[in-house]
């Protein structure tokens, strides 16, 4: 009968008590040293997963420096700006937070407040920006843990906002001070008259000069009734880019069956501006056409 070493398969006689080649005792165990032992090794799913945040946060910075760079420039110059450099900064501080010093709370914190602060200043145009970070944020709770080992780096989120809003103010101050001092209106008219069946029906006419750089500047009027209710507005005008040291002309039309009795002016230079850069508020006296 043909057998075989069981540690090294040679063929051997069937009354053979020792392997010629190895010199195996053919009825002995197999030494421990040549058992297999199960090793357990990290998956190249497990090792995906954990850097999973560090993917995530990476990407979030880009797709906000993305969005940053096609937000309209209506939403104002600084605005976007500041969002811009604000998602670099919390996206590489946030990284530097869970990977070096292993602070994943901290750092979710951090991705959070960024992404806040990219839709404050650019809106509906940093969406994708807001939601990416905020998956981020999650993530790394979810795979990095929830620890926090020095407390005192949860002042890093707040610093951040303290610091940001700092910054807005002291730069919106000094922004304005110059932009109010860079535009004057004059020349202003009006003609708004009575057809005689009625509808009051006509414009008002004005320049505009512009003494520095701007993105985007306009004109906007609103009409009031008499109770003080706008019963109108309208934009006598606008322009991307104007060019410094340039008049322009201010056209706005009016055509309603409510009589005008007034009129604002202002002057600003971005869509969403709260603060005009200037306002007049003129009296509209009604003539007759017929």
């Amino acid at each position: 009968m043909v057998q075989y070493c069981r540690k090294c398969g040679k063929q051997l006689d069937d009354n053979v008590k020792f392997c010629d080649a190895c010199g195996f005792e053919l009825d002995g165990e197999l030494p421990k040293e040549n058992r297999s032992v199960p090793v357990q090794t990290k998956t190249d799913k497990s090792a995906f997963l954990s850097k999973l945040p560090l993917v995530l946060a990476i990407i979030s910075t880009i797709v906000c420096v993305v969005e940053g760079l096609t937000t309209p420039i209506l939403m104002g110059e600084e605005a976007i700006m500041a969002a811009i450099v604000l998602g670099i900064i919390g996206g590489v501080v946030g990284i530097v937070l869970m990977e070096r010093f292993d602070e994943p709370l901290v750092a979710a914190m951090e991705f959070i407040v960024t992404g806040g602060l990219i839709y404050i200043f650019i809106a509906r145009f940093g969406d994708i920006s807001l939601i990416l970070f905020i998956i981020t944020a999650v993530a790394t709770l979810y795979f990095k843990g929830h620890h926090a080992n020095n407390k005192k780096l949860f002042a890093v989120p707040i610093a951040t906002i303290v610091l940001i809003f700092v910054l807005i103010m002291a730069g919106g101050a000094l922004y304005q001070f110059s932009a109010v001092n860079s535009v004057s209106v004059g020349n202003i008219s009006q003609n708004i008259t009575d057809d005689g069946y009625g509808y009051y029906n006509g414009e008002i006419n004005g320049d505009i000069r512009v003494d520095s750089n701007f993105d985007y500047l306009s004109v906007d009027v609103d009409f009031y009734d008499s109770t003080g209710k706008i019963i109108d507005s309208t934009i006598g005008w606008n322009e991307l880019h104007p060019e410094s040291g340039k008049t322009y002309k201010i056209s706005a039309m009016y055509f309603g069956k409510t009589q005008p009795v007034k009129a604002e002016l202002k002057v600003v230079d971005s869509a969403s501006s709260t603060t005009p850069l200037y306002n007049e508020t003129i009296t509209i006296l009604t003539s007759s056409g017929v």
